[in-house]
């Protein structure tokens, strides 16, 4: 004899409410294989395995008219792959969108840290100031590597200077003097600071930037030149 399910034990072994069986039935999702005398549901196994895909795929994010789709197609498997491709899609639509959202409250959070307020009113300036954020962390990434190739060459390059001696270690102390100058000007072009006083951004010259001192990673020793406050800034992208 086989062995059949109530709507209430059908509900309890897929870890849903009786409810639920009972709205799928109502929606033509999937319905009892047979009523009782006083139109009880009845439910079957092939119901019950029936009803756990039809959960999977609920918890897969699938909507109610794509369930009741591959619940009721013969070529189930062929439907099943093509409707998981387009889920995928969907997915990766949604988490992509997410994350844009993400990154625009980060920058929102970053500006009121740096400036106390927030200076965009649109979506649009919003996703401009993302890309000046992200060329802005570009340019860190590329004066790491170009002080990491200085280094090397100073350590490497007037080793080797010092050992020829003569004409040799006077054109490696002027190719890493220039080096050096290339970089802070480059510094100095593409960087600006907040003021954590007043909370105006400025930039600096190229001279300023030669002579400030520098302090941890991003900042410098400076006076702001809108309030006149003295102390230590972080860097940031200009406008």
């Amino acid at each position: 004899m086989k062995k059949t399910f109530s709507t209430g034990e059908l509900a309890k072994l897929c870890n849903v409410s009786t409810r639920t069986v009972q709205y799928y039935d109502k929606k033509g999702i999937i319905k009892p294989s047979e009523l009782s005398e006083g139109g009880r549901r009845i439910y079957s196994e092939d119901d019950l395995n029936r009803f756990r895909c039809i959960c999977l795929y609920k918890a897969l994010g699938f909507t109610l008219n794509e369930i009741k789709t591959l619940a009721g197609s013969e070529n189930t498997y062929d439907l099943l792959y093509d409707t998981i491709l387009n889920q995928q899609e969907k997915i990766h639509e949604d988490i992509q969108a997410l994350q844009q959202t993400k990154e625009r409250l980060n920058a929102i959070l970053e500006q009121i840290k740096e400036t106390g307020k927030v200076n965009v009113e649109s979506i649009e300036e919003m996703d401009d100031l993302l890309v000046k954020k992200n060329h802005h962390k570009k340019t860190d990434i590329m004066t790491y590597i170009f002080l990491g190739c200085y280094a090397l060459l100073l350590i490497v390059g007037f080793k080797v200077a010092f050992s020829m001696g003569g004409i040799i270690k006077i054109i490696m102390l002027g190719i890493s003097l220039i080096l050096l100058i290339g970089l802070i000007y480059y510094h100095s072009e593409v960087n600006a600071y907040v003021c954590p006083n007043c909370h105006e951004k400025f930039s600096i010259s190229f001279l300023k930037d030669l002579i400030s001192p520098n302090g941890t990673i991003n900042s410098k020793y400076l006076k702001c030149s809108n309030c006149g406050h003295k102390g230590w800034f972080k860097d940031t992208f200009r406008d």
